[in-house]
């Protein structure tokens, strides 16, 4: 282990102990073994604390950090990015799980591909889970997202995703994320990174990041029209996104809420930015319509 860059996994929670539980069981089993797991409280009252203090004493390396008032994911994910000792960082929320061999093909995958390269983050696809023992990978519609993503292939659409694997240095430098922001938290954070870097993410083009909407506890991404507008405001506001492109930024919302949605607008989105994965999502915003 002591050739092996030492990678750092944070996960905030708040109240959700049991499925805590399982996502760090999940970093705990990885096949690559030079972690920590940083985990950060959000003052929770469910017994996450006593939960915390046995694990930490359990595996030395797990260390937990508890807020002192309820503040947010974004301040919880930037206290433990702070904190981080790792050479590379990643991220996974309290109620969603790692595939075992997530951290080894990452790792792997940087070693082979991203040195002398502009690349500056990798990430990959998810896996949902909507049932006990349903998993829906959509591996089909996954193959056609571009693999290659710079910032400005970002305002058209989310191609990353919630999670990223990064250098711990990278992500201190520019900010970590927005409390700012009432959500896209993680598009304003990889879209802020690649533009004061100039680089590019890279899709590694693997399913090791399950995304579980099947319990009965309420997701932190539930949506609001109201944060949605704020949300563009505050994303376009801080970047400078103006025009045409504050518009296409704004389709995003679509997804959330098809009453938003401008047919012409989409039009103009297809002759700006075609692929077959946006254009997918976008019959299905106008399916809603319907």
């Amino acid at each position: 282990m002591q050739n092996l860059p030492l990678v750092t996994v944070y996960i905030p929670t708040f109240n959700r102990v049991e499925l805590l539980k399982r996502a760090v069981k999940s970093v705990q089993d990885q096949t690559y073994k030079n972690l920590e797991i940083i985990i950060v409280d959000d003052c929770s009252t469910d017994g996450t604390h006593e939960y915390l203090e046995q694990i930490s004493k359990e595996d030395h390396r797990v260390r937990y950090f508890l807020k002192e008032t309820n503040s947010g994911a974004c301040v919880s994910r930037n206290i433990a990015i702070e904190n981080a000792k790792g050479e590379f960082i990643t991220g996974l929320d309290d109620d969603d799980y790692f595939l075992d061999i997530r951290i080894e093909k990452f790792v792997k995958y940087f070693n082979s591909c991203c040195l002398n390269k502009n690349i500056v983050f990798l990430f990959d696809n998810q896996i949902i889970k909507k049932g006990e023992r349903e998993f829906q990978v959509k591996k089909i519609r996954d193959y056609f997202k571009k693999r290659n993503i710079t910032k400005e292939d970002l305002i058209f659409n989310n191609y990353i995703g919630n999670q990223i694997f990064i250098k711990t240095e990278i992500i201190q430098k520019f900010g970590g994320f927005d409390p700012k922001m009432p959500m896209w938290q993680d598009l304003e954070c990889w879209y802020n990174i690649l533009k004061n870097t100039l680089g590019v993410a890279v899709n590694i083009l693997e399913h090791t990041y399950v995304h579980d909407i099947s319990h009965e506890y309420e997701r932190i991404s539930n949506f609001k029209i109201e944060k949605g507008v704020l949300a563009h405001k505050n994303f376009s506001e801080k970047h400078n996104i103006l025009g045409v492109y504050k518009d296409f930024l704004y389709t995003h919302l679509y997804t959330n809420d098809p009453r938003l949605i401008d047919v012409r607008l989409l039009i103009l989105k297809i002759k700006h930015h075609f692929n077959i994965y946006d254009l997918k999502k976008i019959l299905f915003n106008l399916s809603k319509l319907l």
